[in-house]
């Protein structure tokens, strides 16, 4: 009986260091046959149109935005030549597929950003929407943070930042800082701003899934099965937690949200790392 063997071939090839963390999922893995690519891309470009056609519908979409095949196209030339090659902490290769997309698809004049960590996000957005006015805070230094002459970079929150107490028509606020949802989008509306993308949007049932849910999340306040007064409790490594929904949380949800279009998960498509769910938010 022949012994059982590998009947695919290998040769060593020149790669990136080893990352860490989730990233070790996603550094040096991709696909090389030109044909696979394309479908795979395919696959990709067809969930942003599916994207594009949403915003169409809501009106919250530029007639000249590009398709889903472009935007798919511009992310690749980009991601390739990425400046952080590990992120591992931050946004990784799925998460930033989205970030790249609302920005290409939307093109504010501005985003304004929380949560700038290495500073990967708001290059990408760059990358994305060259126009964009792009500011982004942080209330941590971070050693080795990306510097772009693009992007302007602010050390503290944007709650206190007296020359955005209101902000452009059409700006973009892009929260990933683990602050409660309710809370920043109430500072948005104050500010002004229509439009806001939530990183970390888990919803009752996942809250285990990260180490500091920005609760109540965007899916907490629009959850219709999810009363004032439920306990929700969960755990990680040697912790317990708990926040309790008030009927405050769910009236403010009602008042401030006028729609909500979640990212779909690319997983399926290419199996790196599970992206934390991101949900834009149109503003009433």
């Amino acid at each position: 009986m022949p012994k059982a063997r590998q009947i695919y071939s290998v040769q060593g090839v020149d790669s990136e260091p080893r990352a860490g963390g989730k990233a070790a999922r996603e550094v040096g893995r991709s696909l090389i046959t030109e044909a696979l690519v394309r479908r795979a891309s395919a696959a990709v470009a067809a969930r942003v149109d599916l994207l594009r056609q949403n915003l169409a519908a809501r009106g919250a979409l530029p007639a000249d935005a590009p398709d889903g095949a472009t935007v798919v196209a511009a992310f690749e030339r980009s991601y390739a030549r990425r400046p952080l090659r590990d992120n591992a902490g931050g946004t990784m290769r799925n998460s930033s597929t989205w970030l790249f997309a609302v920005a290409a698809l939307l093109r504010p004049p501005a985003i304004v950003e929380c949560g700038t960590f290495k500073g990967h996000s708001s290059w990408l957005m760059a990358e994305a929407s060259p126009e964009t006015r792009i500011i982004t805070f942080d209330v941590m230094r971070e050693d080795g943070r990306l510097r772009d002459k693009r992007i302007e970079y602010r050390l503290g929150d944007w709650s206190d930042a007296k020359d955005l107490e209101t902000v452009p028509e059409g700006t973009l606020c892009v929260f990933d800082d683990h602050i409660s949802h309710r809370l920043r989008l109430e500072q948005a509306r104050a500010r002004g701003a229509k439009l806001a993308l939530v990183d970390d949007d888990y919803d009752a049932l996942t809250l285990y899934a990260t180490g500091s849910p920005p609760v109540p999340t965007v899916a907490m306040l629009t959850d219709p099965d999810l009363p004032a007064g439920t306990r929700c409790e969960w755990e990680r490594p040697g912790k317990r937690y708990s926040y309790t929904v008030s009927e405050a949380d769910l009236q403010a949800g009602r008042d401030l949200i006028d729609w909500t279009e979640p990212m779909p998960d690319l997983t399926s498509v290419n199996r790196y790392v599970a992206q934390a769910p991101m949900t834009l938010v149109g503003l009433r």
